[in-house]
């Protein structure tokens, strides 16, 4: 007679991409956004890309200090966010310049996603 062994999960590797994602955050590099200040153009970056994220069903965390460097009136921004998806949580590093194109006129613009 042969026992019945009792049947053991088996678990599944999954691995959830988010190269989509990145691509659209790329597609972003063409569409500058004004502003009056740093803060505006903060703001408005941040909303845009927590809507995207969360479009696919993943959540954002973003960091609460970005690492910067300043040369003159131009500020370079490197920001670590962490995406959450169903499975695990990615990093994207979002790369962004921020400078006055005119007298109080502010652009932000993101040049990199890695």
């Amino acid at each position: 007679m042969e026992k019945h062994k009792p049947k053991q999960k088996v678990r599944k590797r999954t691995s959830e991409s988010i190269v989509t994602l990145k691509k659209e955050l790329k597609a972003l590099t063409f569409e500058p956004i004004y502003g009056e200040s740093l803060k505006e153009i903060v703001t408005k970056l941040t909303t845009k890309i927590q809507e995207i994220i969360e479009s696919y069903g993943y959540e954002v965390e973003f960091p609460e200090r970005a690492k910067k460097e300043v040369e003159g009136d131009v500020y370079y921004f490197i920001y670590p966010l962490k995406i959450k998806t169903k499975h695990s949580t990615k990093k994207v590093y979002l790369e962004v310049e921020y400078l006055i194109y005119d007298e109080n006129a502010w652009m932000g613009i993101i040049t990199d996603v890695k």
